[in-house]
């Protein structure tokens, strides 16, 4: 039986801490505290950046990105609010219909954004550690 390589098992492990995070500031959409909402954001601000700094230190601070890669980290970070504020007026959408779905619209945004967000990031050091290791290999 082959052996997974270590870059996979990182990726997997990255992958799942990006989906915790997301499901733990999307709780915070869900706090129902009218006048909480900059309280939210900001916790939600701390919590991403600690989540990418959590996938860094999983990945080793991995090096050897090429220019393309930087550029589509930082197009990835914008999509990543692009993508948020969709989720967020896609439950503002439906809220106008079906009442109390509306309320999710902070959640879905949070949690949507942080995803992204950690998937991109997952995705920009995979791919220095995978250079990393064909260089190794050859």
């Amino acid at each position: 039986m082959k052996e997974t390589p270590n870059y996979l098992r990182q990726e997997r492990a990255s992958r799942v801490l990006a989906f915790d995070y997301a499901l733990g500031i999307s709780i915070l959409g869900l706090i129902p505290i009218p006048g909480l909402l900059t309280v939210k954001l900001i916790v939600a601000g701390g919590l991403l950046v600690k989540m990418l700094w959590d996938i860094s230190v999983k990945w080793q601070f991995a090096r050897g990105q090429d220019i393309l890669a930087i550029a589509g980290y930082l197009f990835g970070f914008l999509g990543a609010l692009a993508m948020g504020f969709m989720a967020w007026l896609t439950f503002f959408t439906i809220g106008l219909f079906v009442p109390y779905l509306g309320s999710f619209r902070i959640a879905a945004a949070l949690f949507t954004l942080t995803w992204v967000l950690g998937q991109n990031t997952n995705q920009f050091y995979a791919s220095g550690r995978k250079k990393i290791n064909q260089e190794v290999l050859e």
